[in-house]
Parts: C-alpha cells; sequence; structure tokens
C-alpha cells in the first residue's frame, strides 16, 4: 500500500515551497518581545499524519518567496466581537459568582489582554480613556476594539475625552456601560463583586514612583480590573492596568494600593469618583460576592460623592483636597450603586502624555499572491496512480500485518482562506483578521523574514469573532522592533486543507 495522505502531502509541501526573503519595515530601536499574550510557542512544523485521522493543524514547512501585494488594516467604524461571548454557558449561572466566562482570561489578573493608548492612531497622546473603555469592553462584551478605533467611533476629535464619549462610541456596538460619580465605598464593591471600570483622576496624586510616566500630572483615566481586600499579600488595592503602560516590553499591569486609586480619581473629581462599570456578560449578576465590612475604605479616606446639580462637574484640571470621610462599616451588605448618567469631565492638563521615546511606525501590511496553486498540485499528486512529473514517493508495506488506515473523505481544494485586515494593536503586538471554512480548525504561522536562519512559529492566540456579523478568525502574535515578520493562515478538517496567501508587514 501507499503511505498514507498527510505524508505524501507534506512531502509534496516540502518540495514545492522554497526558501525565500520579504519586505519588511526597519525599526529604531527594539524593545522587548511583548507578553501582552503568551509567547510564541517553539518553531511549528506540519508533523507525520499516521493515517487513523487528519493532521489537527494544517501549515508549510517552509517559506515562500512570493511578489507582495498590499493589505489594509482595519478601517474604522468597523466591530470585531468575539464569538465566545454569545455561546451557551457564557453567562454567570446562578449561584455560581466565581464564573469566569470563556472570552476572559483562563485565570488570575489580569482578566483582559492589556491595551495601550499608543496604538498609533492620530489621537493616541489623548486616548486613556478611550484606551481604557477598550478594556472595558472587552471584560464586559468580548469586543475586541483599541483606544484609536473607539475615538474614531464618537464626533470629539480635539484634546482628551470624556465617560460621555466613551459612552457614544460604545454604543455603536448596540450596549452600554453603567456610568455615575460613585464614592470609594461603592467603588470597592463594584470591583470586588467581579465588574471592571473606567475611572477618571489626575496624575499628579499618584506617587511619582508608581506613574508610568514620571513627569506627566495631568488628567488621566485608568482601567481597573479587581479589587482585594488587605491580607499578607499587602494593603487593600485595585489591579490596575494604565494606558500609559509599555505593553510592547511586557507591561501587564499591577495591584496599586486602595487609598492611592480612589485619591487619584477623588481629586478630580471634587471627592465624587466618575467611573463607568462593566461586569462579564454586561448585566450585573443575581448574586455576587459582597465586600467584607472589614475592606470598607477607612474614615480618613476619600469622602462621598458631593451633592452636584444635573449635568454639572468640577472645573476641568481642578485638584480639590478630599474631604474627610463619614462613611462607617454597616451591619448590612453593601448594594451595588444605581446607574445615573451624567455628563463627565474629560481628562486634560497642561502637559499631556507623551509618545515612548521608542515608540517606532509600524508602517502599512502587504501581502502576497502565490505563483503556484498548491490544492492543484496537492489533488493531482495524491491521485493513484501519480502523474510522472509529481516528486517521487515510497512505497511499501511495513508492517506486513499492520491494519490499512481508513479511507479518508475526498481532498477538498475549491475552499479559501482569504487574508482581510491586518494591524498592529500596539508597537508589540500585530493582529491579523481572517476566514476559514466552517468546520475547520484555523492556525497562523509566522516568522522573521528578516533573518537568514528565521523559523515558523505557530500564533500563540487565534480566536473566532463576529466582524461586522460576519464569522472571522482573530490571531495576534508579538513582534519586535529590529525584524519583519510574515504570516500565513491556514485551515483543516476531515477532507479540508486549505492556506491563504502570505502576508508580511513592511514600508
Amino acid at each position: 500500500m501507499t503511505l498514507p495522505l498527510g505524508i505524501l502531502i507534506r512531502f509534496v509541501l516540502a518540495v514545492v515551497v522554497g526558501a525565500g526573503g520579504a519586505l519588511g519595515v526597519a525599526a529604531v530601536t527594539a524593545p522587548p518581545a511583548s507578553s501582552a499574550i503568551p509567547g510564541p510557542l517553539a518553531p511549528y512544523q506540519l508533523t507525520s499524519d499516521t493515517g487513523d485521522q487528519p493532521a489537527a493543524l494544517f501549515g508549510i514547512t517552509a517559506i515562500p518567496d512570493q511578489a507582495p501585494v498590499k493589505l489594509a488594516a482595519l478601517p474604522d467604524g468597523q466591530t470585531l466581537q468575539l464569538v465566545a461571548y454569545a455561546q451557551p454557558g457564557s453567562v454567570p449561572p446562578t449561584g455560581q459568582p466565581g464564573f469566569r466566562p470563556a472570552w476572559l482570561a483562563a485565570t488570575g489578573f489580569p482578566r483582559v489582554v492589556p491595551i495601550t493608548q499608543f496604538d498609533g492612531g492620530p489621537l493616541q497622546g489623548s486616548n486613556c480613556t478611550m484606551a481604557a473603555g477598550a478594556m472595558l469592553s472587552r471584560l464586559g462584551y468580548g469586543i475586541v476594539t483599541t483606544g484609536s478605533q473607539l475615538r474614531a467611533l464618537q464626533p470629539d476629535q480635539e484634546g482628551g475625552t470624556s465617560l460621555a464619549d466613551l459612552e457614544v462610541s460604545i454604543g455603536r456596538y448596540g450596549v452600554s456601560f453603567s456610568r455615575a460619580p460613585i464614592s470609594a465605598l461603592q467603588l470597592r464593591a463594584l470591583l470586588y463583586a467581579g465588574a471592571g471600570a473606567v475611572i477618571q483622576g489626575t496624575y499628579a496624586d499618584v506617587p511619582v514612583d508608581l506613574r508610568l510616566q514620571k513627569d506627566f500630572t495631568g488628567g488621566h483615566a485608568i482601567y481597573l480590573d479587581g479589587f482585594r481586600p488587605a491580607s499578607a499579600d499587602g494593603p487593600a488595592a485595585y489591579y490596575v492596568i494604565d494606558p500609559l503602560g509599555p505593553t510592547w516590553s511586557g507591561y501587564r499591569g499591577g495591584w496599586w494600593p486602595a487609598d492611592i486609586v480612589e485619591a487619584f480619581a477623588a481629586a478630580f473629581g471634587g471627592g465624587s469618583i466618575y467611573a463607568a462599570w462593566a461586569f462579564p456578560g454586561g448585566k450585573t449578576p443575581t448574586t455576587y460576592p459582597v465586600l467584607p465590612p472589614a475592606a470598607y475604605p477607612s474614615p480618613t479616606s476619600v469622602g462621598p460623592a458631593p451633592s452636584l446639580e444635573p449635568g454639572a462637574s468640577p472645573s476641568p484640571g481642578a485638584s480639590p483636597s478630599p474631604t474627610p470621610s463619614v462613611e462607617a462599616p454597616s451591619p448590612s451588605p453593601l448594594l451595588l450603586p444605581t446607574p445615573n448618567p451624567i455628563v463627565s469631565i474629560p481628562p486634560s492638563g497642561p502637559n499631556p502624555p507623551h509618545l515612548p521615546p521608542d515608540w517606532w511606525e509600524i508602517g502599512v501590511l502587504q501581502v502576497l499572491t502565490p505563483h503556484l496553486d498548491l490544492s492543484v498540485l496537492l489533488g493531482a499528486c495524491a491521485a493513484t496512480p501519480a502523474p510522472s512529473w509529481c516528486p517521487s514517493g515510497i512505497i511499501g508495506v511495513f508492517p506486513p500485518e499492520a491494519t490499512p488506515p481508513p479511507t479518508l473523505p475526498p481532498l477538498q481544494t475549491n475552499l479559501h482562506v482569504d487574508l482581510l485586515f491586518a494591524n498592529a494593536i500596539s508597537p508589540g503586538v500585530m493582529q491579523v483578521i481572517f476566514t476559514a471554512p466552517d468546520g475547520t480548525t484555523p492556525a497562523l504561522q509566522f516568522w522573521d523574514s528578516s533573518s537568514p536562519t528565521g523559523k515558523l512559529s505557530l500564533a500563540p492566540s487565534v480566536e473566532t469573532a463576529l466582524l461586522n456579523g460576519k464569522l472571522v478568525q482573530v490571531a495576534q502574535f508579538p513582534i519586535s522592533q529590529g525584524g519583519t515578520y510574515d504570516f500565513i493562515a491556514s485551515a483543516a478538517g476531515t477532507g479540508v486543507k486549505a492556506l491563504s496567501q502570505v502576508g508580511t508587514i513592511g514600508q
């Protein structure tokens, strides 16, 4: 008998696909590889197929050399939402307050992929609220976006933005956040119950050693992913992801003392904390962990929100001193705050955040058109007998008593994997959006084409999403300066093996 089809296909690919280079962008300086998503796996090679089941993934074992064509970045106004958000089992069952939806990180903090405001957009220096809102969008609704993409979905295109502007942006997805001026006690209760929040504050009220930009003292917004009471691990704290964070060098946020976070917000809001919040799934759960009285703010902490007329707000840039708190632990469980939207103030200041010194331009993306339709070659050379011009194979039976492998369905060669869009969501993470046939397992391989000994690696994150209602795949993989990256998407299933064009990042 002949060898299994998987081995023959692998052999044919090794012969047909040659090694080669590609165009790319020359970076100025090289930050460390990003750890915003898991690092690349070991170099990926298509393994031998035993014949008793189709290969789980279908890739290439050599690097193509093909002429490039351009691939556009994801346009503004496109809505991208993870399919996992709408899948059965994504909504917390009654009585399971510790439930973690499928679209969030599997364990621990942070629960979402950290997002920087420095994503290459024209207003990235003023997009702290929008970048923080992008993280809240991921936690609440499985929405995949960036600060610049959200900024484009609302009309304010000058300076900083407010929580009201964020609400306009997220409304384009047909969803909303809760939004209100709340107290420190209410903020702790919300985060302890499982919510995430965007809060606005004055960066000058953050100690210098905790600031990510030491000389920035203006209005700013941060994302809060969780709250923990005081314990052996330290004082009461919030898990903060600051949009100023260099995600391209591994920034993932960290625990900030609660009194610092609350003072940061209250100084900006005249005693109140201007917040937008959401729970995973978008609705307040019916059962949730209740903040224990021992975790309430101390009497010397931030006081309750001041009384304001509807629509009124403190003057931008004002930094009133926190007022003494009169809150005391209540014998009854604390109820979560009721949303009461008002006009919120935009972060502002005389010295807006500056671009990181090692910022670099991502450049444009291109794809390559294959010179050869591999599906035709594979289909022809898999036939028995194979044409004489096919690569020679090995015929034999070993061992003699072996059970013949089952016959696989005919190989479908009329299915396609199409690259749609690609863009860097930070200087250290590339996002590629592509299609894959129904019922197949998608994958994306990438390699450093600037290296003469580049190896194929498998993108560590490929998630199914809806792009304006159309089913797509979203791959993310880490990139670093000093290298140029090519990538190719694939899909495999029973009787289905398909490859995309080859994409590259370049100028």
